[in-house]
């Protein structure tokens, strides 16, 4: 059933590259299993020109060509400012936020995607080129990390939700202190493995049971939280990170684990922001 209305839904960021046009295309898909609209921002310091009008209807016509017959309704805003300063503002009153993972500079979203994955005020997707949409049914499954941190909590809470919508199972991935590690004994049977799966477990026990219907893998791992997460993205339709981890400092800064994750995914990555 239809959630309660966020005032600008999923917004994508557009910009005119390939990279937000692809950005457009997944976030037809999210909105629509959603139910939530879908706004278009572009943000122009030119007070409105020629230009930006084609931006806007390029994405436009690539929403409309996207849209399935349970097609979101699609808004189209062109703000006249400072592009993070501007898409910071709406995301206030968005559901979520979706950048391209590429901007003009050809870096990880531009300084616009970036600008964004440090303040927004909500969730921010970031997707790369030539993902594929409409997978069916469970044939990915949705990953998220988990270390106990208040925004990881909050990773888990989008990632249930996204796993459940997608009828897709769901990949628990935890990655331990390296004194944590085990010795020669080996993974599946150290006491450490076993004492973090019961941590996953305790921890996501009040999600499971609020989703019943999705099944969970825990995974525990003990080196380097970046690089599992990519490597277990690769079999994965969608990643799920905290935008701080253990340990973060309180600020705006995005944790290098976050960063890491959102730019060297092939697949889409939302972090979840603190608040």
């Amino acid at each position: 059933m239809p959630e309660p209305a966020v005032p600008h839904g999923v917004v994508v960021g557009i910009d005119g590259t390939a990279s937000s046009l692809a950005a457009v295309r997944w976030a037809v898909e999210d909105a629509r299993i959603h139910h939530a609209s879908l706004t278009l921002v572009h943000a122009d310091e030119g007070a409105g020109t020629g230009g930006a009008d084609t931006v806007l209807a390029e994405a436009t016509a690539v929403a409309q060509d996207a849209a399935g017959i349970d097609a979101p309704r699609v808004e189209r805003r062109l703000l006249n400012g400072k592009p993070v300063a501007e898409l910071v503002a709406v995301s206030r009153q968005a559901k979520l936020m979706v950048v391209g993972s590429r901007g003009r500079t050809g870096r990880l979203a531009g300084s616009v995607g970036v600008g964004l994955l440090h303040h927004a005020r909500c969730p921010v997707a970031v997707v790369h080129e030539d993902v594929p949409t409409r997978q069916g049914p469970g044939r990915r499954p949705v990953l998220v990390g988990i270390d106990g941190s208040r925004t990881s909590l909050g990773a888990a809470a989008i990632a249930f939700d996204e796993a459940s919508r997608r009828s897709a199972d769901l990949l628990a991935l935890h990655v331990c202190k390296d004194s944590e590690a085990p010795g020669d004994h080996g993974l599946q049977s150290s006491a450490a493995a076993q004492d973090a799966e019961a941590f996953l477990r305790l921890t996501l026990l009040d999600l499971q049971h609020r989703y019943p219907e999705v099944a969970v893998h825990p995974l525990v791992r003990f080196e380097s939280p970046a690089r599992q997460l990519l490597i277990q993205s690769e079999r994965s339709q969608l990643v799920v990170v905290g935008s701080h981890g253990r340990g973060a400092v309180a600020g705006t800064l995005l944790g290098s684990v976050g960063a890491a994750v959102a730019q060297g995914s092939r697949v889409p990555v939302i972090v979840a922001r603190r608040t």
